[in-house]
C-alpha cells in the first residue's frame, strides 16, 4: 500500500502516486459537484480503485479503518468542502447556508445524496468518530449535524505528507538508527509480532540508561523495518504529563497515536520510565492496537491489567560494537584495548573514531582514543557521583613499601582482568566476584583518598566519589534505587568507585527490633550483593574498620591498612608539601617532622602558611608555619604541646 509519506517509495514513484491521487480526488469531487448541482442526474457510482492496482488515499483510509461505502463517500465529500471552492458553493446552496457563514457538510445532505446511507455512520463507536476522522457539531439536532474533516486526515487524503500536531512533543518518527541491532534478535521478535495477534514485544535491557535506550530503540527500529513499517517513538511519561493523568484523555491520545501510526504505516516504540512504575503505562499499552514494542519492562501488576494482550518478553543483547573495516592498524589495536575497559555502543565508538581522525602517531592515537571513549562511557555518572580529577601518582605517596606493594597489586589485577577472566576462563565459572573490592583503613589524613587517585591515574580511569547525601534516603527502597543507578552507570564507564567514610553506609547489620532496623539491614544486604556483582574496582575507605559489617570481609579482596606516619615519613611529607616554585625560607624538615600530624593535616598547614606569606609578600618561613600549625591543632581540638614552641629557625 503506497502512502504519501511512505519511505520505501522513490521520489519519482511518490510523485507519480501523488499526481494520480490528486487526479482521482479531483474527478471524484467534480462528479459530486455535478450531482449536487443537478439532482435529477444519475447517482455517482461508489468509488473504486483502478485496475492496475493504484489505490487512492481515500480508499486506503477506508481499508485501514473499516469504513463502509457511505462513510467513505461522506469523508471524501467533507474533504471536498475544504479544498474545492466550486463544490463548497454547491453544498452551501443545497443546504441553504447563509452568505458569510462557514460551510460545513450537513449529515442530512449526506444521507440524502450519498449511496448506501445508514444512520449509525455517526455513532460514537463507528469508525468516523472513534478514529476522529470527522468532527461533529450537533447543536442544531443530530439530523442537522454539521461535519468537519480532521486536518490530519485531510492532508492524507490529498496526498500531503503530514504529522498530527497534537502529538508534537509526545511522539516522533525515528531516524535510521546508528546502532546496529543483532540480526538473530531482529528475526525472532519480528516473527513473534507477525505471528501473534494483539501481541506486544517487551524489550528488557540491563545496560545503563543511555546505552540501554539506544540499543532498545535500534532493535525496535530494525524489527519494524523487517516488517515493512516505520517506527513511531513515544514516551509514557510525556503522555501522562500532557494528559495530566486523566485516564479518558490518555485513551483519546492513544487512539490519536494509533491513527497516526496507521496513516503512516508505522509501528509504535513506547518508552517506559526508567527505574519506576508509572500509572499510565498499562493503560496506554492496553489502549494501543498498533504493532507495539515496549522499551522497558512492565511490572507483574501492570501486566495483569492487559488480559487482551499477549506480552512477549525479549532481552536486548549486549555486545561490543563491531569495528568497521578500513581502520588504520594503530587505531584498530587501540580501539580493541579501550573496548575491553569501556562499554559503548556503535554511535559513541564512531564519534571517538572521528575524534582521532588525522592523528598519525600511534601512541597519540592510543592516548586520544582511550580518553575519548573514557569520556563517552561516563553516561549519567557525573550526575550521580563526584568525579575526582586524579593527579596523584604512586611516587607521590609516602607509605611503607608493603602498603605500596598492595596498591600496585590492586592496579595490576584491575588491568589484567580480561586475561584472567576471559582468556583463561576464570570468569566462565562464576558471574559474581569478578570485580575488585578494596578496603582502605586508617586514620583520617593518612592518604587513603590520595592512594585511590594514584590507582586511577595509573590505569587512566575515572575516579568517582560517592556522595552519601545523594545516595542515602529516608524513604524505604530509595537508597537501593540510588545505589543501583550508580553501579549500573559505573559498570559501563569502567570507573573506579570511592565510598569515602564507608562505615556510614556499610555498617553492621543489627538485631531487628523495629521496622527501621529491618529496612536498614535490607540496605546493607543489597550493598553486599551489588559489591559482589560489580565488575570494576570499588574502594571503601574508613577510619572505623571495626564498624563495618563482617560479611564484607569475604567480599573484599584487599584490605590495606594505612599506618599513621612515623617521624621519617612525616619529614618526607613536609618536604613534598611545598612545590619547587614556592618561596621557602630555611625550613628544617626534621624539626617539622616532630609535629605528630597525619599527611592531610601537614598539607593543610603548608597551604595556610603559603596564603599567609602571599598576603604579607614574603617567603614561607618558620613563623608562618608555626602559626598555621597552632591553628590546625586547635581545629583538631588537640593540644600542640611543646612541639610547636620547640621549633626554632
Amino acid at each position: 500500500m503506497n502512502r504519501p509519506d511512505d519511505p520505501l517509495l522513490s521520489d519519482a514513484a511518490a510523485l507519480a502516486w501523488s499526481e494520480r491521487n490528486q487526479r482521482w480526488l479531483s474527478q471524484r469531487l467534480a462528479a459530486w459537484r455535478q450531482r449536487i448541482e443537478e439532482p435529477g442526474d444519475a447517482a455517482v457510482a461508489p468509488a473504486d480503485d483502478d485496475a492496475d492496482g493504484f489505490e487512492p488515499a481515500a480508499l486506503q483510509v477506508a481499508s485501514l479503518f473499516g469504513l463502509s461505502v457511505f462513510e467513505t463517500e461522506l469523508l471524501v465529500l467533507a474533504a471536498g468542502v475544504e479544498i474545492d471552492a466550486a463544490l463548497r458553493d454547491a453544498v452551501a446552496a443545497a443546504q441553504g447556508t447563509a452568505p458569510g457563514q462557514a460551510v460545513r457538510l450537513s449529515f442530512s445532505l449526506a444521507l440524502a445524496m450519498l449511496p448506501q446511507a445508514h444512520w449509525d455512520a455517526l455513532s460514537p463507536s463507528g469508525p468516523l468518530r472513534e478514529w476522529s476522522l470527522v468532527h461533529v457539531d450537533s447543536d442544531a439536532g443530530f439530523s442537522r449535524a454539521l461535519l468537519r474533516i480532521d486536518e490530519r486526515v485531510l492532508h492524507h487524503l490529498t496526498g500531503v505528507a503530514a504529522f498530527d500536531e497534537r502529538l508534537t512533543g509526545l511522539a516522533q518518527f525515528a531516524d535510521a538508527p546508528s546502532v546496529a541491532a543483532p540480526d538473530d534478535a531482529v528475526r525472532a521478535i519480528a516473527a513473534a509480532l507477525g505471528a501473534a495477534g494483539e501481541s506486544v514485544a517487551m524489550l528488557a535491557s540491563d545496560a545503563p540508561q543511555a546505552e540501554g535506550r539506544r540499543a532498545s530503540r535500534a532493535l525496535a527500529c530494525a524489527v519494524f523495518e523487517r516488517l515493512g513499517l516505520r517506527t513511531l517513538c513515544a514516551d509514557v511519561a510525556a503522555f501522562a504529563s500532557a494528559c495530566n493523568g486523566d485516564p479518558r484523555e490518555i485513551a483519546r491520545t492513544a487512539r490519536r497515536l494509533d491513527r497516526e501510526a496507521a496513516l503512516a504505516g508505522a509501528g509504535i516504540a513506547l518508552a517506559l520510565p526508567r527505574d519506576k512504575a508509572h500509572a499510565a503505562a498499562a493503560q496506554l499499552v492496553g489502549a494501543l492496537c498498533s504493532p507495539l514494542i515496549v522499551l522497558g519492562t512492565l511490572s507483574a501488576a501492570e501486566l495483569a491489567d492487559l488480559p487482551a494482550h499477549r506480552v512477549l518478553r525479549f532481552d536486548v543483547p549486549r555486545s561490543a560494537p563491531p569495528l568497521r573495516a578500513g581502520l588504520p592498524p594503530a587505531t584498530q589495536a587501540a580501539a580493541q584495548r579501550a573496548l575491553q575497559q569501556f562499554h559503548v555502543d556503535a554511535a559513541l565508538l564512531e564519534q571517538a573514531f572521528a575524534h582521532v581522525a588525522g592523528i598519525a602517531d600511534a601512541g597519540a592515537v592510543e592516548h586520544a582514543l582511550w580518553n575519548a571513549l573514557r569520556t563517552a562511557a561516563r553516561g549519567g555518572l557525573d550526575t550521580l557521583a563526584q568525579r575526582i580529577d586524579s593527579r596523584a601518582r604512586f611516587d607521590d605517596l609516602v607509605l611503607p613499601p608493603f602498603v605500596l606493594a598492595q596498591l600496585r597489586e590492586i592496579a595490576s589485577q584491575l588491568g589484567q582482568r580480561r586475561t584472567v577472566y576471559d582468556e583463561w576462563g576464570f570468569g566462565a565459572r562464576h558471574s559474581r566476584g569478578l570485580g575488585i573490592a578494596a578496603l582502605f583503613a586508617g586514620e583520617s589524613g593518612t592518604g587513603k583518598t590520595l592512594a585511590a587517585e594514584a590507582i586511577a591515574n595509573e590505569l587512566r580511569l575515572d575516579l568517582y566519589r560517592i556522595d552519601l547525601a545523594n545516595v542515602v534516603s529516608k524513604y524505604i527502597g530509595e537508597t537501593e534505587k540510588n545505589l543501583a543507578r550508580v553501579f549500573d552507570a559505573a559498570q559501563a564507564s569502567g570507573a573506579i568507585l570511592l565510598f569515602d567514610e564507608a562505615d556510614a553506609l556499610f555498617g553492621k547489620r543489627s538485631e531487628v527490633k523495629d521496622s527501621h532496623d529491618r529496612y536498614a539491614n535490607i540496605e546493607v544486604a543489597y550493598l553486599l550483593q551489588r559489591i559482589e556483582c560489580y565488575r570494576g574496582l570499588a574502594i571503601l575507605t574508613s577510619n572505623m574498620k571495626a564498624a563495618l559489617d563482617r560479611a564484607f570481609l569475604r567480599r573484599i579482596r584487599f584490605v590495606v591498612q594505612f599506618p599513621f606516619p612515623d617521624s621519617a615519613a612525616r619529614g618526607e611529607i613536609w618536604r613534598r608539601a611545598f612545590p619547587a616554585a614556592a618561596p621557602v625560607h630555611e625550613l628544617d624538615w626534621a624539626q617539622l617532622a616532630r609535629l605528630n600530624l597525619a599527611g592531610g593535616n601537614i598539607r593543610n598547614i603548608a597551604v595556610n602558611a603559603a596564603f599567609a606569606a602571599a598576603a604579607r609578600g614574603t617567603a614561607i618561613d618558620l613563623a608562618l608555619v608555626q602559626g598555621a600549625a597552632r591553628a590546625e591543632f586547635a581545629k583538631l581540638e588537640r593540644a600542640p604541646g611543646d612541639a610547636v614552641g620547640a621549633l626554632r629557625p
